[in-house]
């Protein structure tokens, strides 16, 4: 299943709204939302709709047919996760950095900082460089703590393609110059870990404006995926919605008007415009 966020562009109000994304088109899946327990402060941890989706997925499976059809090109896609607790961003953890999982560890980014390829990459402060880091995206399904690496993946909800947006510090702190607005971007959509059942078998491409930039297999991270939210769960409880990303091995600067292209087979494409903020300083 590849659930998807969106907004209608003819849509004045930009609603967002549930699909599931498809070769020909996107079937619009909203109304499941309306099967949801309504929410009470305080609001438990965990995005809701992630929460829930075990018991959804009936209704989606049956709206994957009947639902209506709408052509991509006519909608805005968004984050496909509404409410992640927190981004978990590996550092570095690919076989050519040489070093262990353990010697890792990992860097947050705030939730605000999550967005879509509709939203693009919007540079606030466009005098100073900011640099991409195209990455896969573990995105957790179920409340763990402490899990063993071989029942990790049994908490995750799905996977899906990340950039991992960050600003080259001069003087400010990694988790700081990974937190500006758009810069945890996430898409096309979720597919959910059904479909993916050894995410290290995983590729990717990365381009910018179609110029090759990086292309690689997640079988040479350093830690697996499974590994990633093991090691993540011994220090911190894990919520659905959390998102653990694998750490990149290309990096590399964008400017306003760059298009940034990451596909991963299996996931789908996200291509991402970047421009500068109206809110720029």
């Amino acid at each position: 299943m590849r659930l998807c966020r969106f907004t209608l562009k003819s849509d004045d109000t930009k609603q967002p709204r549930l699909g599931l994304l498809q070769e020909d088109g996107i079937r619009d899946v909203t109304t499941v939302a309306t099967s949801l327990p309504p929410l009470h402060w305080p609001v438990p941890p965990g995005d809701h709709f992630l929460n829930h989706l075990p018991k959804l997925r009936p209704q989606l499976e049956a709206l994957s047919i009947s639902a209506p059809l709408i052509a991509r090109a006519d909608v805005s896609l968004l984050s496909p996760v509404a409410n992640p607790g927190k981004f978990i961003c590996g550092v570095g953890n690919w076989n050519i950095h040489k070093a262990p999982l353990g010697m890792l560890g990992f860097l947050l980014k705030v939730t605000s900082a999550a967005a879509g390829e509709g939203d693009g990459v919007q540079l606030r402060w466009p005098d100073r460089t900011t640099l991409h880091e195209p990455e896969l995206a573990i995105v957790i399904g179920k409340t763990c703590t402490n899990v063993t690496e071989a029942e990790a993946l049994n908490y995750v909800a799905g996977y899906t393609c990340a950039l991992d947006m960050t600003m080259k510090e001069e003087k400010e702190f990694f988790s700081f110059c990974k937190s500006f607005d758009t810069y945890g971007m996430l898409g096309p959509c979720l597919v959910t870990a059904d479909e993916i059942p050894d995410p290290s078998t995983l590729s990717f491409t990365f381009r910018i404006n179609n110029e090759l930039r990086g292309a690689r297999n997640f079988s040479d991270l350093t830690g697996s995926p499974a590994q990633l939210v093991a090691y993540a769960s011994t220090s911190m409880t894990l919520y659905p919605g959390d998102i653990i990303m694998s750490g990149t091995a290309d990096v590399g600067p964008v400017v306003a008007g760059d298009v940034m292209t990451i596909d991963i087979p299996r996931i789908g494409r996200m291509d991402v415009p970047v421009t500068i903020s109206r809110l720029a300083r």
